[in-house]
């Protein structure tokens, strides 16, 4: 099975450059309003010196949003593709997807250069709200631009995003953080076994992928969240395969903060997981057609 492609969408969308692909964050609170960051130990610049690349393992990567306020959207993604960041190959950029203009939003962003994909952080909706006729427009929107969608929806919200996929966006969606998986509780715990339900589900939708990005947020501490990493992602391969699955940094947020682990750390789980056979697919390949990075 081919890893699902994304429509063509407008402008050049090219990217430059080679070596492997991972999610990254670029936040600036000093220029841009980050309202979630505020009294954290992340409120603070992240910028282009402090990619951690794995010790030069990871060469180009794609940003993916970093929540800035509504108000602060288009600038974080038109600062992403500055020359003075060198590392992007593509970018996944915010839009309020319920907004009454969120097409014309939608359409200004998708006129940079390096856009690939939207994202909302849907996490937090209640699920009446996955599936209102704003969301649902919003949803037609990204699809008409020939955008992916990257859906960053909480594990008891997995059965809302079943019929805006089927019915509304079919074109690429990234389902991030693995579904947000109970890491504390484990695979085995009842909260554990009752999350492959929504993943099945989800998992029909042949142009789904999930991406294997850090859980530092669902993870009570650093031993937890090691004990569990390999079983984790090797959970999300069994239902979609290596071919639908990209892995993704998180970058601050699950490495980096707090010494709990480290970009390095969670590439190296690549091989262990999908095995040597599928690791070009899993490591960068489904990355690359996801997201159109033709050289």
């Amino acid at each position: 099975m081919r890893a699902p492609s994304a429509r063509p969408g407008r402008g050049d969308r090219r990217a430059r450059g080679r070596g492997d692909r991972r999610t990254c964050a670029r936040r600036d609170p000093r220029r841009l309003r980050y309202d979630w960051l505020a009294g954290s130990a992340l409120d603070r610049p992240r910028l282009p010196g402090d990619i951690d690349d794995a010790g030069g393992a990871v060469a180009r990567w794609v940003f993916v949003e970093a929540d800035a306020a509504p108000e602060s959207a288009f600038e974080e993604a038109r600062r992403a593709e500055e020359p003075a960041w060198p590392g992007p190959a593509a970018t996944v950029v915010a839009a309020d997807l319920e907004a009454p203009d969120a097409g014309e939003r939608i359409e200004r962003v998708a006129g940079l250069p390096l856009v690939r994909g939207i994202r909302q952080l849907l996490q937090d909706l209640p699920g009446e709200r996955l599936a209102a006729p704003a969301l649902r427009r919003g949803l037609a929107a990204v699809a008409r631009a020939g955008l992916v969608l990257d859906a960053c929806v909480r594990r008891t919200r997995l059965d809302g995003l079943d019929r805006p996929l089927g019915d509304v966006h079919e074109d690429v969606t990234v389902l991030d953080r693995l579904g947000t998986p109970p890491v504390d509780e484990g695979l085995g715990s009842d909260a554990g076994r009752a999350r492959p339900t929504g993943l099945r589900r989800l998992a029909r939708h042949e142009r789904l992928v999930v991406k294997l990005s850090g859980l530092l947020a669902e993870a009570r501490d650093a031993a937890t969240l090691r004990g569990r990493d390999p079983d984790l992602p090797r959970a999300a391969l069994d239902l979609s395969g290596p071919e639908r699955c990209l892995p993704g940094s998180d970058r601050p947020v699950s490495t980096g903060a707090g010494g709990r682990t480290t970009t390095a750390a969670w590439i190296a789980l690549v091989p262990e997981v999908v095995g040597p056979t599928d690791r070009p697919r899993g490591a960068a390949g489904t990355a690359r057609e996801v997201h159109r990075i033709t050289d």
